[in-house]
């Protein structure tokens, strides 16, 4: 989660009035997740946010091909189901998904060589490992957010 400030004297004094965020999920399977995307939402119980400003939800599928899809909701601003999320689908790590990429080649290879060794260390994890890694927001326990640590 990434937040983002609205710098709008018209939502406030109160700095916490006027931030919202960008959720954001990768998968390295080997099956499409876009279907997941409508499932990203502010009030998920690992994100629970109360802002009701605009947010963004990205899913990256990485080892899928290329692939980019947005969608913003045209019902009611605050129709509960909508959210008022901009929502963006980017599959594959390639320069039509991510243009930048084009001038660095040397970027692209080393991410997808990153996401493949991913995907061999995944060949050893446990039931339960594999278990928290397909559940949207099973990242957001205190045990994922110590990788830093490595414990």
């Amino acid at each position: 989660m990434i937040p983002i400030y609205f710098d709008d004297p018209a939502l406030g004094s109160n700095d916490v009035d006027r931030v919202s965020q960008i959720f954001i999920s990768d998968k390295a399977g080997k099956t499409s997740n876009e279907g997941d995307l409508g499932f990203i939402t502010r009030k998920h119980g690992s994100i629970q946010c109360l802002s009701e400003l605009p947010c963004i939800a990205l899913l990256l599928d990485l080892k899928m091909d290329s692939k980019l899809s947005v969608t913003f909701p045209k019902k009611k601003p605050k129709h509960s189901k909508t959210d008022r999320c901009l929502r963006i689908y980017a599959s594959g790590i390639t320069d039509t998904t991510f243009p930048f990429l084009r001038d660095h080649f040397n970027v692209a290879e080393l991410l997808r060589g990153l996401v493949s060794r991913q995907e061999e260390s995944s060949s050893q994890t446990t039931f339960k490992d594999l278990d928290a890694l397909v559940k949207f927001g099973s990242t957001a326990t205190l045990g994922h957010s110590r990788w830093e640590a490595q414990n």
